[in-house]
């Protein structure tokens, strides 16, 4: 018999997705749907969880003042705004073009170590949303990104401006119909020592 042929399998740590029979459940995922809804009466569509993450689906203009609920109600305490990003939905095969876009904007509650989503459908003509500046001091900078990648406009924003690309730049690389290589532009970026 070969040396190989009896050496013991290695022992490999588990991965993220071998729980077993008891998978674990994350905390911050138990959110109550029914306080939720009770709370934001009218400001949202539906709440569900998908992918064991609590998401309330709301409109342009119910988002903000969701948004302020969350945050500002002692119960619910949704006091950090982690993230705010966009889906291009361009590609789906159920696309509407009233539903071209989701922004998605993520709250934390550092006291009920509780985390929820919103997302919001924009159309394809009229890509703008309300700011969360005045509700989340922080949430500024990362419209700018959204504004950057996907040409999504925040109204009421103090700066809505570029924050990757050059303001010349006219085009929004994370939306499906931009080509992954690109359209020949970045040939013809200006670079820093031209610019002095």
């Amino acid at each position: 018999m070969s040396e190989e042929a009896t050496k013991p399998e290695p022992k490999l740590p588990p991965t993220h997705d071998s729980h077993g029979a008891n998978p674990r459940v994350l905390e911050e995922n138990q959110v109550d749907h029914e306080q939720l809804r009770a709370k934001l009466a009218g400001k949202f569509s539906d709440i569900v969880t998908e992918f064991k993450q609590t998401i309330i689906k709301t409109d342009r203009e119910n988002v903000i003042g969701a948004l302020s609920i969350l945050k500002n109600d002692p119960e619910l305490d949704y006091a950090m705004i982690t993230d705010i990003t966009a889906v291009d939905n361009m590609r789906r095969d159920d696309f509407e073009p009233e539903r071209r876009f989701t922004v998605i904007h993520t709250v934390y509650s550092v006291s009920n170590r509780k985390r929820v989503r919103l997302e919001t459908s924009v159309p394809e003509n009229d890509p703008r949303i309300g700011t969360a500046g005045d509700v989340y001091l922080g949430a500024t900078w990362i419209e700018r990104e959204v504004y950057d990648m996907f040409g999504i406009t925040f109204d009421g924003h103090p700066n809505m401006k570029r924050v990757l690309l050059p303001d010349y730049y006219e085009h929004h690389p994370l939306r499906k119909d931009y080509p992954l290589t690109g359209r020949g532009e970045r040939d013809n970026f200006v670079r820093a020592e031209e610019m002095q």
